[in-house]
């Protein structure tokens, strides 16, 4: 099965932020099947333009035998609001030309990731143009989310978004979201048929864990970078308007009694505010590291104490599951998640974490001291996190989920609902 797969944002190798979409197409080429990425040229991180070849179309060529069609996107990417929606639609045109041009007429299966929903427009008319089956992804619910961050809110604008969204769930031969609250939204608010939906949530690579762990040495790492004696939470993602930070610094500025310090690793657009604002603050206990390559974070993560999750408070935010979430479980590290509704009820059901109230940074205060007080609490939801990656939360085991999927899709032969 030749499988095409939309996605702005697939990171090239070696780039920081989330590898789920290389892991999960590593897998499909595992078992045999061919994967081609339309995906765009901006790093979703830092808004930046990817290095190519100049032409207008740039092929990589990857040693997993992946073949990856980067195609332009706005330089205005980081520029706003306004910027980002033009990114998606350049992106839009460009990605529906390299697919008619360069590979749509040998695809047997047409897989589009949202957000954003322009993705999912390619890969609806790709697949109609060629009466191929249209599989479509919800990584966020959109335009949901940036309605309620207010992103969006121009009453056409806001109009036009829903009918799309409307439109690609209605021709969608499958849809697959990444949380059973996703699937709920979709089936009580969206009316798309339980048939139609499958959550495939997000996951642990356990093997790149293991082999980026090979050898590694916590105490010499921790010496060497300056992180004995103090309990070390990490945050390792986008330092964007949607991951409420701005709380961490407020926590940090609580625990300034406490041996606790916050390590931030990535890039976004706000992180030269929170730096600023840190400096401004005189916050000695929080440090700010660069975005870097997914071993690289792995080793920062085992070597800190806890993982942190945190979005702003919103209810959108509430039936999402990070997938730096999975990071943590996957070394072993317990949680302390600032996400209410989904991500806290799964910390707390499988006992790998403890509840942060974002808007209470008290809460922080009393919570982290819980931990700092209690080691063996910090060894039990360590080890609880573990099995939960190793037995559940197995991104190989997740990737045979989504063949399946994709092979009734196609064997089914069906090109709408």
């Amino acid at each position: 099965m030749h499988i095409l797969l939309i996605h702005p944002y697939f990171l090239p190798p070696g780039a920081a932020g989330s590898i789920r979409w290389n892991e999960i197409a590593r897998h499909c080429v595992s078992a045999g099947h061919r994967v081609t990425v339309l995906a765009g040229s901006v790093d979703y991180l830092t808004g930046k333009q990817y290095e190519t070849t100049g032409k207008q179309i740039d092929t990589e060529s990857l040693e997993s035998g992946i073949r990856v069609i980067r195609v332009p996107m706005s330089s205005r990417y980081d520029r706003g609001r306004w910027g980002r929606l033009w990114a998606y639609w350049t992106f839009f045109w460009n990605s529906l030309w390299a697919g008619l041009v360069n590979v749509v007429n040998d695809v047997d299966i047409v897989l589009a990731t949202s957000p954003p929903l322009t993705a999912g427009m390619t890969g609806l008319l790709l697949a109609q143009l060629r009466r191929r089956p249209l599989v479509l992804e919800i990584r966020d619910l959109w335009p949901d989310a940036p309605v309620q961050m207010g992103y969006l809110s121009n009453p056409v604008l806001v109009r036009m978004a829903f009918g799309l969204e409307r439109i690609l769930y209605q021709q969608a031969a499958h849809i697959v979201t990444l949380t059973p609250a996703f699937e709920n939204v979709l089936m009580s608010t969206k009316n798309i048929p339980p048939s139609r939906c499958t959550t495939i949530s997000n996951g642990a690579d356990n093997e790149l864990t293991d082999t980026a762990l090979v050898g590694f040495d916590r105490s010499h790492f921790r010496e060497e970078n300056y992180l004995n004696n103090h309990f070390w939470i990490i945050y390792a993602g986008a330092h964007g308007p949607a991951n409420g930070l701005c709380a961490v610094l407020d926590a940090a500025e609580t625990v300034q009694d406490q041996p606790v310090g916050f390590l931030l690793i990535g890039d976004g657009s706000q992180k030269a505010h929170l730096q600023a604002q840190a400096t401004r603050r005189g916050l000695t206990n929080i440090r700010f590291l660069p975005a870097m390559p997914k071993p690289d974070v792995l080793r920062w993560i085992a070597a800190a104490d806890a993982g942190l999750v945190i979005m702003q408070p919103l209810p959108i935010f509430q039936t999402m599951l990070s997938a730096k979430l999975f990071d943590y479980i996957a070394c072993g590290k317990p949680v302390l998640t600032a996400i209410d509704g989904l991500t806290r009820q799964l910390a707390e059901q499988h006992g790998f974490g403890l509840f942060l109230d974002p808007m209470n940074p008290t809460s922080w205060y009393k919570q982290i001291c819980l931990y700092i007080a209690r080691p063996t609490l910090i060894s039990e939801h360590g080890n609880n996190g573990l099995t939960y990656a190793r037995k559940t939360a197995n991104r190989t085991l997740l990737a045979h989920r989504y063949l399946t999927i994709l092979n009734r899709v196609y064997f089914s032969d069906e090109t709408g609902p």
